[in-house]
């Protein structure tokens, strides 16, 4: 049960900083920006990192008909 939840709250966290990330991304392209690789860096990082514990606390696909 603890792995159900660690799994939705990496795969919700993952989605919100996917969804910031790519929301972020429009805003480098402005000139005089030099914060915006390290907040691009730190949403990235973060973003794989929800993403990695998604597949480790990913529930078992066992299915009961044997096939």
């Amino acid at each position: 049960m603890k792995e159900t939840w660690l799994f939705v709250v990496s795969l919700a966290g993952m989605a919100v900083s996917a969804a910031v990330l790519m929301l972020y991304i429009p805003s480098l392209f402005r000139s005089g920006e030099q914060d915006g690789f390290w907040t691009l860096g730190v949403l990235a990082c973060l973003t794989v990192t929800f993403a990695v514990g998604a597949r480790y606390w990913r529930p078992s696909t066992s299915s009961s008909d044997g096939g």
